[in-house]
């Protein structure tokens, strides 16, 4: 097992005396040069810059856990789902996706933070995205919002929101989609087992799932606690091989780029779509450690050695 910071911005600074016996022995791979490139958006040379760094820090390391910040960077997921598909090209994956947005939106060229689902869910070797916990206005308005419900139609990405509107179910892409305070625990998870079809698994976690009270992010949050997460992972990893696991959610000041003008249109999107950011204070930063902590004390130990 091994911990890996992607060094994008300073969320995990302020919390590096909480997560001692974490960030102690983590392998950093320093990248806050590329951040303000990377955030929110990036295009094709960000992205490869990022990719060639992170491979070269972990080479040899196998299966890794990766803190790497925001949620503005969870499009970084797809590169380290790459890396995880190239390190046994002839296992397939599914890739759970922990979320409060489904992360499906049309980009192009590059990725966004609110598209990189869909880019991976057409991967080789990833036999489908799960993506579950949503309860954002994403998954009733997505033709509004630009999604790629091709990937839907086809069963490559299946969503599980916590909840819709209130309602019982949401119709997306022609399926009908219940929630998952209808179904109920016990029935999701049975649900879940049938549909991940593959004896490996990927996950993927944006903090801004969970309520307020166990995480404080840079965008608008769900509703689902953490140790409710902690117990459905620990059954759905169990019997699984975790090939990675990205964390991503821990909120950081908004530095934008490159260029002014990269910058200004980045800006004007974070005002419309993302809520307005409170202070970082030091119950902010507490209540973050505490759910990285809970998560790697829940993933770390699932992940294998090398993979030969």
């Amino acid at each position: 097992m091994a911990t890996v910071i992607l060094d994008l911005d300073a969320a995990l600074d302020a919390q590096a005396h909480m997560l001692e016996e974490i960030v102690a022995d983590a392998t950093r791979v320093p990248a806050r040069d590329l951040g303000p490139a990377l955030r929110l958006w990036s295009r094709p040379p960000s992205l490869d810059a990022l990719d060639l760094r992170t491979r070269e820090a972990t080479k040899g390391l196998g299966p890794i856990l990766v803190y790497a910040g925001s949620g503005d960077f969870h499009h970084v997921a797809a590169l380290l789902i790459r890396r995880a598909v190239d390190q046994a090209p002839e296992r397939p994956m599914t890739v759970l996706h922990v979320d409060n947005h489904p992360d499906w939106v049309k980009f192009s060229p590059g990725m966004h933070c609110g598209s990189w689902a869909a880019r991976v869910a057409r991967f080789n070797g990833v036999r489908q995205i799960i993506s579950i916990g949503m309860c954002s206005p994403d998954m009733y308005d997505s033709a509004r919002k630009g999604a790629d419900l091709s990937v839907v139609r086809e069963g490559l990405l299946v969503p599980f929101p916590l909840r819709t509107q209130a309602k019982e179910e949401c119709i997306v892409a022609g399926r009908r989609i219940p929630t998952i305070e209808t179904l109920g625990d016990a029935l999701f998870l049975d649900q879940l087992d049938q549909l991940i079809g593959t004896d490996d698994l990927y996950v993927t976690i944006d903090k801004d799932v969970l309520s307020p009270l166990d995480a404080a992010t840079n965008w608008d949050q769900g509703e689902l606690r953490l140790s409710r997460l902690i117990r459905w992972l620990n059954h759905l990893i169990d019997g699984r091989r975790l090939r990675g696991a990205d964390i991503v959610g821990d909120a950081s000041d908004m530095v934008y780029g490159p260029g002014p003008w990269a910058t200004t249109l980045k800006w004007i999107e974070s005002c419309l779509d993302q809520p307005r950011q409170g202070d970082l204070d030091t119950e902010a930063m507490w209540i973050n450690a505490t759910a990285n902590r809970a998560l790697h004390q829940c993933l770390a130990p699932h992940l294998g050695s090398r993979i030969s």
